[in-house]
């Protein structure tokens, strides 16, 4: 992975307190690395479907960075939905004491054997 650049969101934690994710963002790759320890944009579990979902909190950080024009190949935001934007990129949740969660093309998956996934971004995988 080559020409990643790194930045911060801040948010409101599932306690509704601003804490802080760290962003790795690979634009030739189309994704997205996020470290989350306060639990602001990482997926939630639905005991319904029994299976992980995106939080608003991720939705709305998904939102800025449209807008921001980051992962669009430099479309407008009104040129690209959010939805769009979803599904042409890809994410990667980093939480202390969970596995880290892929989430490509509308489903979210767990990486069980990190040795697989060579697109894990190393500075994230090495503090959790």
């Amino acid at each position: 992975m080559e020409k990643i650049y790194q930045m911060e969101y801040k948010g409101l934690n599932l306690f509704d307190e601003i804490s802080t994710v760290e962003l790795a963002i690979d634009e030739a790759q189309q994704t997205i690395h996020i470290f989350d320890v306060g639990q602001v944009v990482s997926p939630i579990f639905n005991f319904d479907v029994s299976a992980y979902e995106l939080s608003d909190g991720f939705y709305q950080m998904a939102d800025i960075l449209r807008h921001k024009r980051i992962l669009t190949n430099q479309q407008t935001a009104s040129d690209i939905t959010l939805s769009e934007w979803l599904i042409q990129n890809c994410a990667y949740f980093y939480s202390p004491k969970q596995r880290i969660k892929k989430y490509a093309q509308g489903s979210i998956l767990e990486i069980i054997d990190r040795t697989k996934d060579l697109d894990l971004f190393d500075d994230y995988v090495q503090r959790i």
